[in-house]
């Protein structure tokens, strides 16, 4: 296997495709050695991207956000508190 092969298992799907696609695209219009490198690891891809969407997702869990504290209203100018004397 490649270099490349052996990355396969660690690419999340999106790398997935953007790989698959410069496969596909290499296949075309390649060289020689493109064309067998891309025929080797299309099967790969297309077998890792079978597992990951066969795989069960994880349920989303949206945290509710935390009730806000009812503060009582402030009255009367902030420089003039009780307790201080000028």
């Amino acid at each position: 296997m490649s270099a490349l092969a052996d990355k396969i298992p660690t690419m999340n799907a999106a790398d997935l495709k953007a790989l698959r696609a410069n496969a596909a695209r290499l296949l075309d219009s390649g060289s020689p050695v493109q064309v067998a490198s891309a025929t080797e690891i299309i099967p790969l891809i297309d077998a890792r991207l079978e597992e990951i969407a066969a795989a069960p997702k994880a349920p989303v869990v949206r945290k509710r956000a935390a009730p806000k504290k009812k503060l009582e209203p402030v009255t009367g100018h902030q420089t003039a508190l009780p307790g201080k004397t000028v």
